[in-house]
């Protein structure tokens, strides 16, 4: 699934691009890639809780997902706070009462409840309040404030690792949580609100669908276990060309919203979630997949703040194609994995995280070839050394 999960970060970095193009093409919607991240998310968690045996124990479980995604992300906000946001950080702060004040800094370190800030506004006396009326609140609004902006989705995503340990081991666990799900996202489209923007993918109990969907396809997935193999990489391999259609080539025509479930795309997310067993069980041992898919988590918190550096400090490749700007977010991308989350994925091994072999093979060879180089500069400097 590493290759889909790399286009579905692709679609979010170029939607927030100028014109929302790449070489005047427009890809499937970041709405719809935002929530087929769900969709995998539910099924690899589900994966993992029931085959490790390290989460059993509940809190190495939330350690190692919290590990996962908050050293990157401190980078990133850290680097966004002294590189673009200080002094206008700084001076909206000003505008909050003391509450808000902490929840603001608490989150933006800590990357907790930063799905909330979508639905609070700011009062005149700088208290904060909920709105369902996302950015139309008068004055300074509260996601302004947001060091990494599109972190709320793992707002959402930190909501349901909360509840996943007790929730993905049995399938009707699993079948109880998108049935709420559905049931919330039919509500809020029976209510309908006019300012639609936090409710169709960003309330994280409508998103528990989702989650949900990508859980009860890891356990479909079981039942691919008698197919022999030969089969499965074929049918896999002609999923990922059809997923990838999909995602890269026809994006106007399965632009749909279902009023009913308040959902765009519905069709494209059950593809997505049809497709995983079918991804995993080919590409599970690909090492290009799995080193293709590591970039995604990089590339979509990281995308942003690359826009703004370049537009800000080398306006001249902001060509209109878009190409530079994916360029140089996929390529901080991948400092970003190779200096801080690979790394931090070895150390979550202790915890029962697996680093995936592709990307712990491929880190060791790396590894042995810089040594060689190191060596091979001693000998050749320090003869005496050799002899």
């Amino acid at each position: 699934m590493g290759t889909l999960r790399f286009l579905l970060a692709l679609c979010v970095v170029v939607t927030h691009a100028p014109g929302s193009q790449l070489f005047g093409h427009s890809l499937l919607s970041g709405i719809t890639a935002v929530q087929g991240f769900y969709v995998i998310s539910g099924f690899l968690i589900t994966m993992v809780l029931n085959t490790r045996a390290g989460y059993r124990d509940v809190s190495q479980f939330y350690l190692s997902r919290y590990l996962r995604l908050w050293p990157a992300y401190a980078v990133v906000a850290l680097l966004t706070f002294l590189v673009l946001k200080r002094s206008t950080f700084v001076a909206g702060l000003e505008h909050l009462d003391f509450a808000g004040v902490v929840f603001v800094v608490f989150s933006n370190c800590a990357i907790f409840f930063q799905d909330l800030y979508l639905f609070l506004g700011i009062s005149p006396d700088g208290s904060l309040f909920p709105t369902s009326h996302f950015g139309t609140e008068p004055g300074q609004q509260l996601n302004s404030l947001m060091l990494v902006p599109q972190m709320w989705s793992v707002g959402v995503e930190l909501t349901f690792y909360a509840i996943a340990p007790f929730i993905c081991r049995s399938p009707l666990r699993l079948l109880g949580l998108l049935s709420f799900g559905i049931a919330v996202r039919l509500a809020i489209g029976y209510w309908s609100p006019h300012d639609i923007d936090p409710w169709h993918y960003r309330f994280s109990p409508a998103e528990m669908a989702m989650f949900a969907a990508g859980g009860l396809s890891y356990f479909a997935s079981k039942a691919l276990r008698m197919v022999p193999a030969g089969i499965l990489q074929i049918a896999g391999a002609t999923t990922l060309v059809a997923v990838s259609f999909i995602v890269l080539a026809t994006p106007l025509s399965i632009q749909d919203f279902s009023q009913t479930l308040f959902l765009l795309n519905p069709k494209v997310i059950l593809i997505i979630a049809v497709s995983c067993p079918l991804l995993f069980a080919a590409f599970r041992t690909s090492r290009l997949d799995s080193i293709i898919g590591e970039l995604s988590y990089p590339m979509y918190l990281s995308h942003l703040f690359v826009y703004a550096v370049m537009k800000d400090h080398a306006p001249s490749v902001m060509t209109p194609d878009n190409f530079a700007y994916v360029c140089g977010t996929v390529l901080f991308s991948a400092a970003l994995l190779w200096v801080i989350v690979l790394p931090v994925d070895r150390y979550r091994k202790r915890f029962g995280a697996r680093v995936p072999d592709a990307i712990e093979t491929t880190a060791r060879r790396i590894q042995r070839n810089l040594n060689r180089t190191a060596r091979r500069h001693v000998d050749h400097t320090h003869p005496s050394v050799a002899a």
